[in-house]
Formats: C-alpha cells, structure tokens, sequence
C-alpha cells in the first residue's frame, strides 16, 4: 500500500503582469512549488495573492484547466493574464 504524499510540487509560470507575484523574483521564469494534496488551482492563485478573475488563462500539462482543477505532484501550470494591445 502506498502512502499519500505530504505535500505535491508543482512548476508554475506566471506571465504578463501577473510574473511580480513570483515568490522569489519576478525576473524568474518558472519556480517549484510545494502545496498540499489535493490542491486545486484556485489554491495555487491565493498561494501567489493573484486575485481569481485577473488569471484568464488557465493551463496545467498543457490542457485548459479551471479554478476548479486538482492539482498532482509535478504538474506544469501555466498562468496567463487578460492580454490588451493597441
């Protein structure tokens, strides 16, 4: 029988506006982080303080994700905000 793990990582890439809310520096491309089992992405989001409606892309492994979305251990996600141009 296995054991549940304690905690999952995850590898998280913020883009846009939403890369100043990196943990250890904004000028980082993507950092590990560790939540707890079950973990969705909405979870993730609070972890980064980055308010819900500003996350308009969501991605984990390359497949559309929502807030609803449960995390596993080595998940990708992607984090994308509301892109304007002009």
């Amino acid at each position: 029988m296995t054991e549940s793990p304690v905690v999952i990582t995850v590898t998280v890439r913020l883009s846009g506006l939403l890369r100043n809310a990196y943990k250890t520096s904004p000028k980082v491309r993507l950092e590990q982080v560790e939540l707890a089992p079950g973990a969705t992405v909405a979870a993730l989001l609070d972890y980064y303080g980055i308010a819900h409606e500003r996350a308009h892309i969501l991605v984990v492994n390359r497949y559309h994700a929502t807030l609803e979305t449960i995390l596993q251990d080595n998940d990708d996600v992607r984090v994308l905000p509301l892109v304007a141009g002009g």
